[in-house]
């Protein structure tokens, strides 16, 4: 099993959504709805923002903007660096419910990824990963989470790492199929944001606010 090495305790109250950048790790903290940008070395704080978002648990970056999104409110937000909203929109699978979900029936987006100018978003109670179009919101496709409480997702070459939190694991998934590749167990800390840099997985616990780095 690849080995689990803690980076450093994030400074926020509650980190989530996370994405790796080469400034820095941007993080959206679901307690107080800051984004901020993280230095690698030491967590300390480069850049910060409010936002408009509530309880948020996903983030990820375009050429120009911010993608947050914001779960308890079912909302996806299209905002800049400096926090303003640009817009906001529905996130898809609404209406749909995996019997398997756990918590609460309405949507809730999790973890983002922007891969060649499109938007992938994993969904409960869906319990799917969905890639849609920025520009219109249209699904485009999607597939099957492997658990019942799948958070923060990274993309790795046609691939997509997901956290499942309950099950305590995260699945590669093949991104046309939804196909298991490989699986890393994680006894602790919690699985909450994932995002990927140089070859390795990086996610954080929202309670333990734990920045874990996880070498492939």
């Amino acid at each position: 099993m690849p080995a689990i090495t803690d980076m450093w305790l994030a400074p926020c109250e509650t980190p989530n959504g996370l994405q790796a950048s080469d400034e820095g790790l941007w993080v959206i903290d679901a307690a107080e709805n800051r984004l901020m940008l993280l230095d690698w070395e030491d967590g300390s704080v480069l850049h910060e923002a409010p936002t408009d978002t509530y309880k948020a648990s996903g983030l990820t970056l375009s050429a120009d903007h911010v993608w947050v999104a914001s779960t308890h409110n079912s909302r996806l937000y299209q905002i800049e660096r400096g926090g303003a909203t640009v817009a906001y929109y529905d996130p898809p699978g609404v209406g749909v419910h995996d019997p398997r979900a756990v918590g609460a029936a309405y949507p809730r987006p999790h973890g983002l990824e922007w891969v060649d100018g499109k938007l992938w978003v994993c969904m409960k109670p869906a319990l799917r990963i969905y890639q849609v179009d920025p520009d219109t919101m249209e699904t485009l496709h999607s597939i099957p989470t492997p658990g019942p409480a799948p958070h923060g997702i990274a993309w790795d070459s046609g691939a997509i790492w997901c956290n499942e939190k309950r099950e305590r694991i995260i699945h590669k998934l093949d991104a046309q199929t939804g196909e298991v590749l490989d699986e890393i167990p994680v006894p602790e800390p919690e699985l909450d944001g994932l995002t990927m840099r140089e070859g390795a997985l990086i996610f954080c616990g929202d309670a333990s606010r734990r920045v874990c780095r996880v070498d492939l």
